[in-house]
Formats: structure tokens, sequence, C-alpha cells
């Protein structure tokens, strides 16, 4: 029967494509739960080598000699394949998925020799000649056109044999195989939806063939597998009963039904006559009432409604529900808005049962992907009702993050307003916290260098920016449309006009302004506003006003996000040109005790110690002489002297040694001293003390003087602060005072887009 050879080998099978099939291969989670014979790379079959071909269209090879066991791989009608006896009714092979060999069986009745292959269907895919010999150049006895369906069996791997009849008479000719598809040998009734507008059911299995009938796009079709693009069905045409193909893209495959549960995410949620959006609208659903539905095809649900007390199937896209968890989960979380509502329906649009205030504690139920379900009590009786996901932290022991609402809002020692004040935060300052109860939160606070737990009242913060008020300070005073001084001006204010915003960054505040009747977002730096600087120079016992300029890099064009950390070279000039001639003193820090015998005394900083500081150095010592003797801050991170693109040693003693730039820290490694992932691995002894003995062993000059690395800081650096230091800066927006803490100075920056006018008024300069 079977062309045999004496040889013991292992066979690699390759991958044929089989027609409507959505995979040739088992899924990953199938092979998981067979019970799989591997093998190993050296291991052979043994026995009769025996050779044969695909019978049917398509055969497979199962996991086990039983067609009801995991199909392993599926191969098309005429496919050559080698085998080995196994049993009575079953062949073994080797077949390889994912680099992985199995042994699998073929059962008998589905492979064998060309001399015993049955005869099958398939399509003619272009013109299809049928020839008087297996060869194109032969005489062509008859011809199909594209999507007829012929009969023919198995050859040789190139060519299948066919009857055919020419003016009445039988010929046996010859079919290329490239020229047809074979279709399904066992056929199998299915059913589908119509997405076409319409679907057509054509004569042949071609586009280019008769349309015998039409249906609506939504339309239940019923018809039979035939090919990997075409399926076959029976219509009537005038009571006639006829055979035709419909394109497998045209419809939708109807799956096995399973019942589920949902959320209408639409506005409204509509029911439809039938699975298209335009057929009738059976019936509509407010936006996050509970739906039930069955599972009905790749797009579409199916559901049971009732118009006049009678049952009517419709269809529901699948966008247009969110599904439910099957197995719901208890958790406890704490509300994160305020306030944190229980809506009746799973859709903020619905009504609102219950409200609770920021940090209350829940109790609620894993619903779906955007909503928990919560039960709760509304004059005594229990109702269920939708917690919007986003509106709840359901890890009680997260940070949370929140505004003081008060312009003294107190830590507290204990749960109680009477119990003793820890630390007091000015209105706006963003705190971090975690739960505690309903009506307190617990956070970490340094008082004198100690860290203590301390508790935060729940009303006295909030998750959302409080309004903030403060002057006008430059003149104008603009209102950018984004976060740069380079974008559009929505606004504009005279100086000292009471502006209203909400924090934002460390740069900006947020506002909301009127342009033409219609409110827009729009952007305040730091800078511009403020309290309003004293006409006069304030009295001794009251402190003396000290502008500290800050500043870190000079260069052009850097990218806007970089625009807080650049000046240009000659605005830089410009602005210390101004400093001149408005007769500015410029001092180093260890001038400060005698501030009252020094005219308008100004600190001129620079951060980081980058090699373009060089630059400001150059212009500095080219504006000095007798009138105005040069003075600026460089501060200095320890470990980049000497690195690309930072001062080196010989730079920091040259301009140490010309009396114009004062050396300082900043620290030896630049650390972000309020990072709660590093916080506790930051040595602070070495970031503050080694930089300084580095430094002064570098200039032979005492350092007196730290800039906190990103402006952060804490009562237990402050602490350690000053043990080595006599003063400290700080990045907070504002004209500094003697009065205030030493440790805790105020600086004004200077930016890239920083106009010469926003510079006389960030110092006070009329």
């Amino acid at each position: 029967m079977f062309r045999s050879k004496r040889l013991v080998v292992s066979m690699i099978i390759v991958l044929s494509l089989s027609f409507f099939l959505q995979s040739n291969y088992a899924s990953a989670e199938e092979l998981s739960r067979a019970d799989l014979e591997k093998f190993i790379n050296t291991e052979e079959l043994s026995g009769e080598r025996l050779q044969g071909y695909a019978l049917k269209q398509p055969i497979s090879v199962y996991a086990n000699p039983s067609r009801e066991a995991i199909v392993l791989k599926k191969y098309n009608y005429n496919h050559s394949l080698v085998f080995y006896p196994y049993s009575s009714d079953w062949y073994v092979a080797t077949v390889y998925i994912n680099g992985i060999a199995y042994r699998g069986y073929i059962h008998k009745s589905d492979v064998g020799e060309h001399s015993g292959a049955p005869n099958v269907r398939g399509i003619a895919l272009n013109k299809t000649n049928v020839f008087s010999s297996t060869d194109e150049q032969s005489k062509v006895l008859k011809s199909y056109n594209k999507g007829s369906v012929l009969e023919y069996r198995g050859y040789n791997k190139n060519w299948y044999i066919a009857t055919v009849y020419v003016n009445g008479a039988r010929h046996t000719g010859y079919i290329a195989a490239k020229d047809v598809e074979t279709v399904a040998t066992e056929q199998r009734m299915t059913e589908g939806i119509g997405i076409r507008k319409p679907t057509k059911v054509y004569s042949r299995a071609s586009a280019d063939s008769k349309v015998l009938k039409t249906y609506r796009a939504g339309q239940v079709l019923r018809y039979r597998t035939f090919s990997k693009n075409w399926f076959e069905a029976t219509v009537y045409v005038k009571g006639t009963k006829h055979t035709g193909y419909i394109a497998a893209k045209d419809v939708e495959q109807i799956t096995e039904k399973q019942n589920l549960k949902g959320v209408g995410i639409k506005k409204p949620t509509r029911v439809y006559s039938l699975a298209s959006k335009d057929s009738k609208i059976l019936k509509s659903y407010k936006h996050g009432q509970i739906l039930r539905y069955r599972t009905f095809s790749k797009s579409w649900f199916e559901a049971t409604v009732y118009i006049n007390g009678k049952a009517q199937t419709g269809y529901i896209p699948i966008t247009d529900v969110e599904p439910t968890i099957e197995k719901q989960q208890a958790l406890n979380g704490v509300g994160i808005k305020q306030p944190t509502r229980v809506y009746s329906l799973a859709s903020k649009d619905s009504k609102a049962l219950k409200s609770y205030k920021y940090g209350h504690i829940l109790k609620f139920r894993t619903f779906s992907n955007n909503w928990y379900e919560a039960t709760v009590y509304v004059k005594g009786k229990p109702q269920t009702g939708y917690i919007f996901k986003h509106d709840i932290n359901p890890d009680l022991k997260s940070s949370l993050k929140g505004y003081a609402l008060a312009n003294s809002t107190a830590v507290y020692s204990d749960t109680s307003r009477n119990s003793k004040i820890l630390k007091r935060y000015k209105k706006g300052h963003l705190l971090h916290f975690r739960s505690h109860n309903n009506n307190w939160f617990r956070a970490t606070v340094y008082v004198n260098g100690k860290a203590h737990s301390g508790f935060i009242h729940s009303s006295d913060v909030s998750p959302h920016a409080p309004k903030l008020k403060a002057h006008a300070l430059a003149n104008p005073t603009h209102v950018y449309s984004q976060t740069s001084r380079s974008s559009t001006r929505l606004k504009s204010y005279n100086l000292g006009h009471l502006l209203q915003f909400r924090p934002y960054n460390d740069y900006w505040y947020e506002a909301t302004v009127y342009v033409k009747g219609k409110a827009r977002t729009g952007y305040i730096h730091v800078n511009d506003v403020g309290d309003l600087p004293a006409k006069k120079q304030p009295k001794e016992e009251l402190g003396f006003h000290l502008p500290i300029l800050m500043y870190h890099q000079v260069g052009d064009n850097p990218s806007p996000s970089q625009y807080g950390l650049f000046v240009k070279e000659e605005n830089f000039k410009e602005q210390m040109e101004l400093l001149k001639s408005k007769g500015y003193t410029p001092i180093h820090f260890d001038e400060i005790p005698n501030i009252e015998k020094i005219k308008n005394p100004i600190i001129i900083t620079f951060d980081d110690g980058r090699e373009n500081n060089m630059i400001a150095y150059e212009i500095l010592k080219e504006l000095n002489d007798d009138n105005f003797q040069s003075k600026a801050t460089f501060f200095i991170i320890g470990s980049r002297i000497n690195s690309e693109g930072f001062l080196s040693q010989e730079q920091i003693s040259e301009i140490n040694e010309s009396g114009i730039i004062s050396i300082q820290s900043h620290t030896m490694t630049h650390p972000h001293f309020n990072d709660n992932e590093i916080a506790h691995r930051i040595n602070l002894t070495y970031q503050l003390n080694e930089s300084k003995k580095m430094l002064e062993n570098i200039t032979g000059k005492k350092v007196t003087t730290l800039a906190y690395p990103y402006g952060a800081y804490n009562d237990t650096v402050i602490e350690e602060t000053k043990k080595y230091y006599d003063y400290a800066v700080t990045t907070r927006p504002g004209i500094a005072n003697t009065k205030d803490s030493p440790y805790e100075l105020k600086r004004v920056r200077v930016s890239y887009d920083t106009t010469l006018e926003q510079f006389k008024n960030s110092i006070g300069l009329k």
C-alpha cells in the first residue's frame, strides 16, 4: 500500500496553512493541560518508515490515539507525510511545536496513496484550466471561472487528476494544485451575523460572480464551513433552492452562549433589534445601569428585553458595556476625593446615595474595571451603590498627599486638637501622610532633627490645591498659556494687582483667567507674585531685605523644560550692568553681619559648578571697578570637580584667588534629602562636612554656606547643617530678610526667558 524504506528517522513536518481554521497548532493552554509524550532530540521512531498523503481536508495529528484527543497539528489535503505503524487503526509520527518534538497519532483512514485518494472539492482561485497532461503547455480540455467549485483527487504533490466532459465525451484531465483551494471534506453547520451593508450571497466563491441574495447588516445567517475565505449557504430565490457562497470577511461568527453581567457605559446604552447600529433600537438604558446579556459574537452581546410585556431578543455592542468581575473581593480603602461619593449607578451622572469626606475609611467590593460596589445605609436601609475607582485608594498603608487648607495647618502629637502642636505649615503647602482613621491622618515630621509621628485632622487638608492670594510684582505681570515665559500671554496685570491662583509646581502657579468671556487656565511664574516690597528700607528691628539671585548655567538655546536652569550670556551681562547702574553692592555671605552698613546689598549665586559659569566670571571681572566691586558665589558639588562639563580644581583655584568668586558647598553628590526612597541611606556627615573640608583644602578659605540640592531639606538636614555652616539657601522664591532663619534663605530665580523688566520687579527695583 505505502512506499516503505527501512530507515530509522525523526521527522520535522513543515507547517502548511489550512483553509478556514484559526490555527494549525494546539494552543499553549491546551499543551499545558495535555499529558504529552515529548521526545528528546536524539530519540528516534523505529519500525517500518511509511510515506503517504493527506486524503482529507484537513487531516489532524492527535496528542493521543483518539479523535477526541487534542489536535497537535493540521495538514492540508495531498500533503506528503511520514509516519510509522502503531496499531490496527493508528500511525505514529513526530511533530514539532515551538521547537519541541512531540509524539503524535494519525488515523489510518486519513492518509494513503494517491491511487486510493477519494474525490474532494476545491475552488478555482482564478480562471482555472484542466489540462490533458501534467504540463501547463499541454492542451486545455476545459476552463472554469474564478470561484467555480471543482471535483478532483490527488495525483502528485503538484497536480490533481479530474474527470471532465467535453462535447459529451468523458476525458481525464489534470489541474495544477496552485490553481485551486481544497475545501473542507467534512462540513459543519454554523451561524454568524452579516457585517456588510448589505451582506451578499454569491453564485460562486468569488465576489465577481452573480449575487443570489442580500441580507441586512446584523442579520443572523446559517451556513456551512467551506474554505479559508468562504462559507457555503443554501438560499431560496423565487422559491428555488440554490447553493451560494458568503465571503468569510463579510460575517462574524456567533460564539457559544455564556451568561454575563456588565455596566452600560454609553449615554444611553442601547439594545438593537439586529447586531447592527443601523437597526431599530428596542430599548435604551441609563449610563451606569447594570445589564444582563449573553456572549454572541466578537463585536456583539445578545440580550433579552421586554417590550410591552413580551420578551424580545436584542443585541448590544461589546464596546458599549463594561463587564463586571465574577468573583468579587472585599476591600478596605480611603476616600481620596473631597467628597468621595457613592452613586446609585456605576455612573457619575447618577444620584449620589451618600458622600464621605476626604480621608474616610470605606468598605467595598471589586465590581468592574472602573468601579467598586459598596453597601451603604440610607435612612436605616441598606442600598447597593458604586464608587469610582479613582476616587478611592484601596491600600490603607500607602502614602497620600494633600494641601494645607489653613494659613497655619497644625500637625498634632495626638488625635486631638487639644494635644501638643508639633509643627505648622502654611496654606497651600503640599503634605504627605497616611490614613489613620476617619478623622485623622498620620504624618512624620521632624522637630529639632528628630522624627516624630504626628496627626493631621482630615478637615485641615484637601486633595485639591487651595486658592492663594498675592500681589503682582512685575509691571506688568503676565499670565501665560503654558509654563514658559515664551508661551502666549493670556492676560496681564499691573504692579500691585491682587491675584488669585493655585499651587502647580516649584516654579509656577496655576490660575483661571477670562479671555473674551471664556475661562482659560494659565500660569504665573512664582517670581512674579508675592508680598509687595517695602517702599523704604525697613528698620533694623524688622530686618534688612537681601535679594539673593539664583542662576545655574550660562548658555544659549536650552530646551523649554531647562529654561529655569539657564541664562543667556547677553542677558546676564545686561542684568549685571543694571545692578551696577542702579548702585547695587554685590556681597558674599560672610558680609551679611555688616549688611546695615552696605548700600543696596545683593548676592549673586550659581549652583552646581558648571564649567560655563566661567562666562559669568569673565563678565563680572570685566565690570569690576572702583564703583562696582563684582562679587558672586559658586556652589560646588564636590564629586563633580574635574568631571566633564564641570569646573576643574585649577579653575576653582583661579576664580577663588580673584576675590570676585566665593566658593561654597552644594554637598558631595547632590542627593535629594526628601526622597523617601533614598533618604535613609544618605550619610549627612559625608555630604555636608566632607564637601566643606574638600573645598576648604582647595581654596584655603573657610566655607560657611550651603545650597540645598533641589532646594530640598527638612528639620534633620537643618540641624546637621548648623554643625558646619552659618547659612543655607533654598529654592523658595522671594527676597530674603536678615530676620529669616539663616538656614532657610529664599532666592530669586533668574531664568532663560526672564526679561529685564521682570528682573527689576523680582528684586524690588522700580
